[in-house]
Order: structure tokens, then C-alpha cells, then sequence
């Protein structure tokens, strides 16, 4: 009975399921997971070399909002659209973009400072915009927009990564509150 039996098959199978572990499986880009294992090493970067990081959390605007409007499926489809275009702005190695929760992804820049993160938040707001994503639930615009919140540091002992991950947070919260489809930019 054993002689059909395939090792090489069942190693196959332990490789695939190990490599989406770190996917999120709706947007087939890095899920939450992956993001605090890079984070992690990003963090470990910037205190040896002494280099900027920054964060981006990015929040679709009136996405619940869309979804009563256009339904599941088409939310379901927007946010792997949007985790796609997002995804495509990052050129290099050491980026990583994530899904937070819902409609948030996060944005790992490493070795970038303030200007750089906000020009990748710029690019990243455009790309969205050019999708051309029909959204008649939103108050700022006819398609799909997004809101971002950035903190850059220099990582100390001081400032931990989680304090990062609250400024952008705070950031964003004020994106958000002062009409969506923005930028907002933390003072680290």
C-alpha cells in the first residue's frame, strides 16, 4: 500500500502550506503575521545601522460604506485591487505593505526618511486613485480613495516599534478626521 506513496509530494504540499502562512488569504499579500517578523528585523536594522524607518497605515476611505452600497463580493474585490496597487508601488527588497485589519494595510519603509515616506504615501494615494475604482458612497471623490498616517524615526532604546505603529495610527486618525483622501504626517 505504501508503494504509491510519495515523500517528495508531501514535502511539496508542507512547502506550500508554510509559505502562505504569511499571507493574508483574501489579498494574497503579507498578513499581520509577516508584517511583525519584518517589522522585528527592520527594527533590528535601524539600531544597528542607525537609519531611518518609517510607517504608513493606510485606511480605504468609506469602505463600509462601500460594501452596503456594492455588496461583499465587490468589497472583497476592491480590497485585492487595492493590496495589489499598493503592493506595486514598492521597489525595493526591504519595503514591505501588509493587511492590518479589514480595510487598514500597513507599510514598512525601511531606510527612508520623512520626505521619502511621504512621496511613497503620495504615490501610493495616486495608484489607488488611478484605479478608478467606482465609490458614489464617498463624500470626496467618485472612486476609491485612501487615507494614510506616517511616522518616520531613527529607532532608539527610547522609541520601541510599537510606539511607531501608535503615532501612525494617531496620524491617520487625523487624516481621517480632517476629510479623508489625506496625508497626514507624524512628528516622531
Amino acid at each position: 500500500m505504501n508503494e504509491f506513496f510519495d515523500s517528495n509530494c508531501e514535502d511539496d504540499m508542507k512547502k506550500d502550506v508554510s509559505t502562505n502562512v504569511d499571507l493574508d488569504s483574501l489579498t494574497q499579500i503579507a498578513n499581520r503575521q509577516k508584517f511583525n517578523i519584518m517589522l522585528n528585523e527592520a527594527v533590528k536594522k535601524s539600531h544597528n545601522t542607525v537609519c531611518y524607518l518609517s510607517i504608513l497605515l493606510i485606511d480605504i476611505d468609506y469602505f463600509k460604506e462601500y460594501i452596503d452600497r456594492y455588496g461583499l463580493l465587490s468589497g472583497n474585490d476592491c480590497l485585492r485591487q487595492v493590496a495589489f496597487s499598493l503592493q506595486g508601488t514598492l521597489k525595493r527588497a526591504g519595503d514591505l505593505v501588509a493587511r492590518w485589519d479589514h480595510e487598514k494595510f500597513v507599510c514598512i519603509l525601511s531606510d527612508t526618511d520623512p520626505a521619502g515616506a511621504a512621496t511613497m504615501a503620495q504615490k501610493m494615494s495616486h495608484a489607488i486613485i488611478d484605479l478608478a475604482i467606482p465609490n458614489s458612497a464617498s463624500s470626496v471623490a467618485d472612486v476609491i480613495t485612501i487615507s494614510v498616517g506616517v511616522v518616520t524615526s531613527i529607532l532608539t532604546d527610547e522609541i520601541a516599534s510599537d510606539k511607531l505603529i501608535k503615532k501612525a495610527d494617531h496620524a491617520l486618525s487625523i487624516a481621517i478626521k480632517t476629510g479623508r483622501n489625506k496625508i497626514a504626517i507624524s512628528n516622531s
